[in-house]
């Protein structure tokens, strides 16, 4: 795969897999977030032509620089590359190398009938808790001797493979290790990838030299299949796999093959051989087993790292649209986000400051930021609270979403009893504003539901998740119509309130962009529900 490392100032470094194409910016919605204020919101793009990456600068204000030298147009990107936006760095690496897809391959057998026997001499590898006797239950000198030996050896290789990060890399110090031991020829490491399919991670090849190898799908099966690891003295003539086609083809004498194995999944296997005949014996099998159960412990906990990296980058993206809850629950897979435009039935809000225009050309610009990041803190909360989708901010506007990305049965009353908490809290908030001797806010607020379309749109550059139609036209009008501290909603949404609301008919009203007059209705409230005798 190809991917970006991106590596923070201030921060743990983290990996982005390439795809098709990879917006990269300051904007929540580039598929890279570089979270620097001297980075552009839309500043670079990486796109795939031809089977090679290209990255281009998106005019950015302060440039895009590549190995030192500033990017001008459209440059194709080399494996390690390094890209500086900023104080942010972020590496290219290509493993999409040409020489490791043909190095190993899985040969199926096409066996003479009755030449083949069950496997009857193998190794069911002990990779489950490693548990070591005390030394006074040990029955002999020469187990104390072996389990000093397992210990010694995967003492050594966690020396080894400890502080490594990166998985292909630990895997090539574990083949090298693999071969100091046991005087193998040739050795490679396979891993079960996302579709489940053994693919090449790691090869080596003692004289150095890149020749092709073919594994025998009779010894992968046994060993994937039944957990099994195999030995062979003598591969050819070894009744086990009846002179499998790929054994004899490859030239082996010997084999070893063992699986990955972490709490009962198949992660992987190490194959080693050898053209010397008997080169390989059981000791040789049970430290490669070692060797196998350190490798597997550390590749579950290197892909259950990057897997909580990856999960702690949806959620701060996520986190900026939807309420914690429903992050938590589409990070979890729970609930699908699905991509591209649909129709969908939801509920929209807009509700701006009335006199904002005013207002700014009075306060200080510091004053004016404050101001805002503390009316909006209030209302986004409130919008989480009630499990709404935080769609944009529009100035000192706010655009709010109930039933998108995220279905919902009752989002026009969840978006009309945030409306009412958000008018309530300002009140609140302007008691504590006349307290410090600042002029209180008004807000008016508009919501409208029906059939929408909602999705990822935008340009090449850069994509956000939004919703278009006439319905959040007339929401937007809507709240433009409203006063400050007022709620309006279209008729459409008031049939959706049942009697709990409180709602006052207003005469119906010319919105800009309607032909014709719009009914219109205020919220006023919501009664609180009724306690029987008993409660």
């Amino acid at each position: 795969m190809a991917r970006l490392v991106v590596k923070p100032p201030d921060g743990p470094e983290w990996e982005h897999e390439l795809g098709a194409m990879t917006t990269i910016g300051r904007h929540p919605g580039q598929s890279i977030q570089v979270l620097d204020r001297v980075v552009s919101k839309q500043h670079a793009l990486v796109t795939v032509q031809g089977g090679k990456f290209f990255l281009t600068d998106c005019d950015s204000r302060n440039g895009t620089f590549v190995n030192n030298t500033q990017l001008r147009g459209k440059i194709p990107l080399t494996d390690g590359d390094h890209i500086v936006l900023g104080s942010t760095e972020l590496v290219f690496y290509d493993d999409r190398r040409p020489t490791r897809a043909p190095m190993v391959t899985i040969r199926a057998e096409n066996e003479a009938v009755g030449t083949q026997t069950s496997i009857q001499t193998v190794l069911e590898a002990d990779l489950s808790d490693g548990a070591f006797l005390p030394v006074k239950d040990v029955p002999s000198d020469e187990a104390l001797r072996a389990d000093y030996e397992k210990l010694r050896i995967a003492f050594e290789l966690n020396q080894s493979i400890g502080a490594e990060l990166d998985i292909d890399a630990m895997l090539t110090v574990i083949l090298e290790k693999a071969f100091a031991v046991s005087r193998a020829d040739r050795g490679s490491i396979l891993l079960v990838n996302d579709e489940g399919v053994l693919e090449q991670r790691c090869y080596r090849n003692a004289k150095g030299i890149e020749e092709p190898i073919e594994l025998s799908q009779t010894i992968i099966s046994e060993v994937c299949e039944k957990h099994h690891a195999v030995l062979s003295s003598d591969a050819q003539l070894d009744d086990r796999f009846g002179g499998a086609q790929s054994i004899i083809m490859s030239g082996m004498r010997s084999t070893m093959c063992v699986p990955l194995l972490h709490k009962d999944e198949l992660l992987g296997l190490i194959h080693l051989d050898t053209r010397r005949i008997g080169n390989f014996n059981q000791k040789d099998l049970e430290v490669l087993t070692v060797f196998a159960k350190q490798a597997a412990m550390r590749i579950a906990h290197l892909r259950l790292a990057k897997r909580s990296e990856s999960e702690a980058l949806v959620r701060a993206n996520l986190s900026r649209l939807l309420s914690p809850n429903l992050v938590e629950q589409v990070v979890k897979g729970d609930l699908a986000l699905e991509r591209g435009g649909q129709m969908r039935n939801a509920s929209v809000m807009f509700i701006d400051i009335r006199g904002f225009t005013a207002m700014s050309e009075r306060l200080e610009p510091t004053d004016l930021v404050a101001l805002l990041n503390e009316y909006f803190e209030i209302m986004v909360e409130i919008v989480f609270r009630h499990e709404g989708t935080l769609d944009k901010f529009i100035g000192d506007e706010i655009m709010a979403v109930w039933g998108a990305p995220v279905g919902q049965d009752d989002h026009m009353l969840r978006a009309a009893r945030a409306a009412l908490e958000m008018q309530a809290s300002l009140v609140r908030l302007n008691e504590f504003r006349k307290s410090r001797g600042e002029s209180p806010i008004k807000a008016g607020c508009g919501i409208n539901c029906g059939e929408m379309v909602a999705g990822y749109m935008g340009s090449t550059r850069t994509l956000s998740y939004t919703v278009i139609g006439d319905v959040v036209n007339t929401a937007a009008r809507l709240c433009s119509h409203a006063k400050g501290g007022q709620i309006l909603v279209s008729a459409a949404a008031r049939t959706h309130l049942d009697a709990s609301f409180v709602l006052e008919a207003l005469p119906p009203a010319q919105l800009k962009g309607k032909s014709k007059l719009v009914e219109i209705f205020q919220l006023n409230g919501a009664k609180e529900p009724e306690r029987t005798a008993e409660g």
